[in-house]
């Protein structure tokens, strides 16, 4: 049995190996060991070689894509829907008797539209229904997050790919010149905001302490790594019995690392935080306006909790990364003078600005009426947030219109989002806060 699992082309990054393909290796270091030497499996990456679906650049590599038994793809981001269609339809013509396998969020979101598209689709994890998939001639196999306990379930390997494509130098510049990689130590999120898909499950499900010591020490002995990116929705677990033992688990490997929280983490937090190597902690607040915030259902975050978690992460000496959107509904014509204010007024190190995008299957993309929306382009390669943070010319965003009267006055047009947005970034690259 030959089998290759397809890395599309990240087509929305203007360096597409700054990140790595972390699911795409889990489940083929899953398969490699469920299958044994039953079947031969690799990995076919496609990042940096195309610039979205249907060029001739793109075209001429799927031509040079070798007959396998099975092709399996695990679509996150639905920015990479289009180019996977495009993928799969290709391939079939040129190999019709291989059958084409996809899960991930866009797969949990779009189900029907999905299952038109591939021979079989999974819906929620796949530790088991990956190997299910190749045996069983089923369209739609699911399984539910709680009965795959994430705790215990093998890292990935890195050697699957090439050194230079796993490991980098630039996700840590700001810090010096460490060889990092990126890594989950739990998946899923407990808060449901509006504008979000990447709650499922809708919980956090968190590796033992025992596989994330032992996965660092892979990382250090195999790849010399020196530092990590926690991808994590939420690297601080707001429950101590979980939180506690992750930290010490990281603490006693040595190595340095970054990673996302939300603005209500603790003091003590932090300070464990940092005394286990945390650099940095990127923060989603999204929005400085607190309509915005309620219409993205973060009510729970407010400038006072904000300015509280800003105040102790310095305490500490943790750098703090904001993140923002601009786009969101309920956001006030004044928005860019108040996020300047804010910035100046608290200070944080670095910022991440992106530009509002309604996932398929967030509650803003299900109900657009509710939110004021007139109008969402279903050309998925338009999904993507990236609207000139690390160049002037990554303008993929925006794939939406505003009525123009909204229940909060009038709205912003999309080009005076853009306008908003590059604003806000040159300003933000003349005080050195992004990278």
């Amino acid at each position: 049995m030959k089998i290759s699992f397809i890395i599309p082309s990240w087509h929305y990054f203007s360096d597409p190996f700054k990140l790595q393909p972390y699911w795409e290796l889990y489940y083929t270091t899953i398969l490699k060991k469920q299958l044994g030497e039953k079947a031969e499996i690799n990995l076919i990456d496609l990042r940096g070689r195309s610039k979205g679906s249907g060029n001739d650049s793109f075209n001429q590599i799927v031509d040079e894509i070798e007959e396998r038994d099975f092709y399996l793809y695990w679509i996150m981001k639905t920015g990479d829907a289009n180019e996977v269609y495009s993928i799969v339809q290709s391939l079939k013509k040129k190999f019709p008797k291989s059958k084409h396998i996809a899960g991930g969020t866009h797969i949990d979101m779009l189900p029907d539209e999905c299952a038109e598209k591939f021979d079989t689709i999974i819906i929620g994890p796949a530790e088991n229904n990956f190997k299910i998939s190749l045996e069983a001639n089923k369209k739609i196999l699911k399984e539910d997050y709680t009965n795959i306990p994430f705790s215990e379930t093998p890292y990935p390997k890195r050697d699957l790919l090439p050194f230079n494509s796993m490991f980098s130098k630039e996700m840590f510049k700001q810090y010096g010149d460490y060889n990092a990689t990126m890594v989950y130590f739990s998946r899923g999120c407990f808060y449901k905001c509006s504008y979000c898909v990447y709650n499922v499950p809708n919980k956090l499900q968190s590796k033992s302490p025992k596989l994330i010591t032992d996965e660092i020490e892979y990382l250090k002995d195999e790849f010399k790594v020196q530092a990590i990116l926690l991808k994590d929705e939420i690297a601080l677990n707001p429950n101590k019995k979980i939180f506690l033992p992750q930290m010490e688990a990281l603490g006693k490997t040595d190595i340095l690392w970054r990673g996302q929280t939300t603005s209500v983490g603790t003091y003590d937090q932090l300070k464990i935080a940092k005394e286990t190597g945390c650099l940095e902690l990127s923060v989603g607040i999204e929005t400085v306006d607190d309509n915005a915030m309620k219409y993205i259902n973060k009510t729970w975050q407010s400038e006072k909790i904000i300015a509280k978690f800003i105040e102790n992460i310095k305490k500490v000496g943790i750098k703090i990364k904001i993140c923002l959107i601009f786009g969101l509904p309920g956001e006030p014509k004044n928005i860019v003078e108040k996020t300047l204010r804010f910035i100046e007024k608290y200070r944080p190190d670095y910022i991440s600005l992106s530009g509002f995008c309604p996932m398929p299957g967030s509650p803003i993309y299900n109900n657009p009426d509710k939110f004021g929306i007139e109008y969402i382009d279903k050309d998925w390669d338009k999904h993507a947030h990236l609207l000139y943070r690390f160049s002037d010319t990554e303008h993929v965003g925006l794939p939406f219109r505003y009525k123009k009267e909204t229940e909060w006055g009038n709205s912003f047009t999309r080009d005076q989002i853009i306008g908003n947005i590059k604003e806000v970034q040159k300003w933000l690259s003349n005080q050195s806060m992004t990278y």
